[in-house]
C-alpha cells in the first residue's frame, strides 16, 4: 500500500513530539555521534526489559534488539517518512513503527489531507473508515483506518493528516500491521501520541 510520495519535504515547518516514556521508543533516521543502530537497539532493549520487571535473560534482550534493528532498517529503506517512533508498551510485543511524513502544504487543503490519509487508495478491501480528528495543538485533521489484502494476508493501515498554513506544512502520521489485533490495541496510544505533536518552525 505504501507508494513513493511525490510531495516535497517542508521547507518552513517541522514537528516536535512529546510522548510517554516506556511506551514509545524514538526511532530517528540518523543516530547521534558515538551511536549506531546496534547500540541504539541494545540500549533500549536492556532498558525496556529491566523496567518491565519481567523475568528475562540475555536471550530476551538480544531478541528484542534484533527486532528493533530490523524495524529501523526496513522502515527507513522502504517508507516515505522523515521521523519515526516505535510503540512498545511491553517488551514481549512486536515493535510497531509509526512514521511521520513532514511535507510541503500544496494545493487545496482538504484534497491534500484526503490524499495523505489514503482515502482513495486503490486495492482497499472496503472503503476506509474516515473520521475528523482534532488535537489542541494541530487543530482539525483526518484519521482513516483501512484494510488491504496482500496475498493471503490482511493488512491494516492507520493514517492521520493535518496541515498548518502558517508553517506551509502538511503532516502525515501512519502505521500498518498484518496483526490486526496488535494494531487495534495500539490505536488509543497512537491517538494520545498525536495529541503531543506540535508544528514548529524549521
Amino acid at each position: 500500500m505504501e507508494e513513493p510520495v511525490t510531495d516535497l519535504v517542508s521547507q518552513r515547518g517541522w514537528i516536535k513530539i512529546d510522548y510517554r516514556h516506556m511506551r514509545w521508543i524514538p526511532c530517528l533516521p540518523v543516530f547521534p555521534d558515538g551511536e549506531d543502530r546496534q547500540s541504539w537497539a541494545t540500549g533500549f532493549a536492556e532498558a525496556w526489559w529491566e523496567a518491565s520487571g519481567l523475568e528475562h535473560d540475555e536471550r530476551h534482550v538480544k531478541g528484542m534488539a534484533r527486532d528493533l534493528e530490523a524495524v529501523h532498517e526496513q522502515a527507513y529503506a522502504t517508507l516515505p517518512c522523515h521521523l519515526g517512533m516505535l510503540h512498545l508498551p511491553d517488551p514481549r510485543l512486536t515493535p510497531l513503527f509509526v512514521g511521520f511524513g513532514i511535507w510541503q502544504a500544496r494545493g487545496d487543503r482538504d484534497s491534500q489531507l484526503r490524499r495523505l490519509v489514503r482515502v482513495d487508495e486503490p486495492g482497499l478491501e472496503k472503503l476506509p473508515i474516515v473520521d475528523d480528528f482534532t488535537t489542541p495543538a494541530l487543530g482539525p485533521g483526518l484519521r482513516s483506518l483501512a484494510y488491504v489484502r496482500e496475498g493471503q494476508t490482511m493488512m491494516g493501515f492507520l493514517n492521520y493528516a493535518w496541515r498548518s498554513e502558517a508553517h506551509e506544512t502538511a503532516l502525515r502520521v501512519f502505521t500498518g500491521s498484518p496483526d490486526l489485533g496488535r494494531l487495534q490495541r495500539a490505536i488509543p496510544d497512537i491517538d494520545e501520541l498525536t495529541a503531543g505533536i506540535t508544528f514548529i518552525p524549521r
